[in-house]
């Protein structure tokens, strides 16, 4: 199991998330539009995983799509920008729907999306989300499975210049997440998707997810760890914090 990406609220538009997220550094790049769900997103990749800046662009289509992510964002929102939930990367998704089934978890099913690039091209993948109230509390991630490989859709965006000079470089080492109970919430997470716990940790294949404990407000995201930046610096950028490092 892998880290997919990182979901960011913004309220910026991608073209002005692009612009900004540029000036600390970013290789920021315009994705596109879910014109089925209302919103719209801008791209940083990573070697192995990306974070996603999603604006809402259509409110009254987010609210008819009832789709679990925008459910999420238009709950959040209310609050202001910030990061709002992780994506995890399954081997098989259909497999992991039958895992997940059969320990009682009820989930949506697998959904097919899509959305239009900015040169037109129709990017596909599968979504799985496990059914629960979205409150204050720590969302459990969501999964996805693209039609590519991943080194198919990297030889694509590396082609159309989407990606970073030193991307190969650029992992990201650490997201600290925010919960009431960051060691029973780790072993619950360890035991739902069949990954290594180490005390409040969750070790993945690619990155390392740390829960701690947050005085009050919502139990997020609270912090992402970028290694192999070539600088050392914390950003605070539409409500949430970066930490780059070289």
């Amino acid at each position: 199991m892998q880290l997919d990406h990182i979901v960011h609220y913004v309220e910026r538009t991608p073209q002005a998330m692009t612009e900004h997220a540029l000036t600390h550094g970013f290789h920021a790049v315009i994705g596109g539009k879910h014109a089925q769900w209302g919103t719209a997103n801008a791209l940083h990749f990573l070697a192995s995983s990306y974070i996603e800046w999603l604006s809402l662009e259509d409110e009254k289509v987010a609210r008819e799509a009832q789709h679990p992510l925008t459910q999420l964002l238009l709950h959040d929102r209310q609050e202001g920008p910030g990061f709002l939930t992780i994506c995890l990367r399954p081997d098989d998704m259909e497999e992991l729907e039958t895992k997940l089934a059969r320990k009682g978890v009820e989930t949506t099913g697998v959904l097919h999306a899509s959305r239009q690039t900015p040169d037109g091209q129709t990017l596909r993948w599968k979504m799985l989300f496990i059914k629960e109230a979205i409150t204050d509390a720590l969302p459990l991630p969501f999964f996805i499975e693209w039609s590519q490989t991943q080194q198919e859709k990297y030889a694509d965006l590396g082609a159309a210049g989407q990606l970073a000079a030193n991307v190969v470089y650029q992992q990201l080492e650490k997201v600290t997440l925010h919960t009431d109970h960051p060691e029973e919430t780790a072993k619950y997470w360890g035991k739902l998707f069949d990954v290594e716990v180490n005390g409040h940790e969750i070790v993945l294949e690619n990155t390392i997810l740390v829960f701690e404990t947050l005085q009050s407000g919502k139990n997020r995201v609270h912090q992402i760890d970028i290694k192999g930046t070539g600088v050392e610096n914390t950003i605070e950028m539409e409500g949430a914090t970066y930490r780059l490092l070289p």
